[in-house]
């Protein structure tokens, strides 16, 4: 059941419609894939889901737009849509992907949907500095919490720290081997945690980025693997959180975007166009996640 207060503040928005016509960007390929119920609809899918709609809000908000402000005619804003949802997450991942989309809204997430989802999520901060059971919830869990302008525990700092691989990058999980995606969530966290790009952990962990960028200056998952959309925008974000610049990958992305402003996830392969195109925006303005 939503709640009375998101309810509210819903109905008291100052409403605009998605956009008839546009330029073909990245931010109006998304706008174009939401639905009548607020949510978001991946190319493909029947129905929208809650993941597609947290990446699709934090996406348009890195790009500039608001979308507490978007709906179809008569249908009713991604507010509305993630709001009534809210107190139904139980997962670490749909909790924070909620506090983060909250904030994306412009919503407080201590609040956000009613008290649910804020207490679920604070209580997966353990007093050992995890949040939640793996590192990536760590990542992610500290990228939340500063959304919410709540502190990142010391002790969370420390457990990134100590969980480097000793080649420089980050795993999914403890002992895992480290991945892109993975590292470049690290460094965000700890940047945002207020650690400095001198700091040891955060300057081998580019390093580690550096090194996997291929020759076409996109960044794969994996060293040695073919070069994504989606690692190339989490490994830009890494640099941009250091100030570092990013041209010849920014262009590789550039490349990817096809007419209709969505972007492949690799040269001609079109894989779930909502979920790449979102997660790219933040890279291509610049705003690293968490957008608020």
């Amino acid at each position: 059941m939503r709640s009375a207060p998101v309810a509210a503040l819903a109905l008291a928005l100052t409403l605009t419609t998605v956009p008839a016509a546009r330029a073909a960007t990245g931010a109006a390929f998304v706008e174009s894939r939401l639905s009548s119920s607020g949510g978001f609809v991946e190319v493909g899918a029947g129905a929208p889901s809650v993941t597609d709609t947290a990446w699709a809000v934090m996406g348009l908000r890195a790009a500039g737009v608001d979308p507490a402000r978007l709906r179809r005619p008569g249908g009713r804003t991604p507010v509305g849509y993630l709001g009534a949802l809210a107190h139904t997450w139980t997962s670490v991942y749909d909790l924070e992907r909620g506090v983060l989309a909250a904030a994306a809204l412009g919503y407080n997430p201590r609040t956000f949907g009613g008290s649910a989802m804020w207490s679920r999520f604070t209580a997966q901060v353990h007093a050992g500095g995890g949040i939640g059971a793996a590192l990536n919830s760590t990542y992610w869990g500290a990228l939340a919490l500063e959304a919410a302008r709540a502190r990142v525990p010391a002790r969370t700092v420390g457990l990134i720290e100590a969980n480097q691989r000793r080649y420089g990058g980050y795993g999914w999980t403890y002992g895992a081997a480290a991945d892109t995606n993975d590292t470049a969530a690290a460094v965000l966290a700890l940047r945002r945690a207020g650690v400095s790009c001198t700091n040891r952990a955060v300057a081998r962990a580019i390093g580690y980025l550096d090194a996997t960028q291929t020759a076409a200056h996109g960044y794969p998952l994996q060293p040695g693997a073919a070069a994504d959309s989606q690692s190339t925008s989490f490994a830009i974000q890494a640099r941009q959180a250091c100030g570092l610049p990013n041209g010849r990958a920014q262009a590789w992305l550039a490349a990817r975007r096809l007419p209709s402003g969505a972007y492949n996830y690799q040269p001609r392969v079109p894989l779930t166009p909502l979920w790449v195109t979102a997660q790219v925006l933040p890279a291509v303005y610049d705003r690293p996640y968490p957008a608020r």
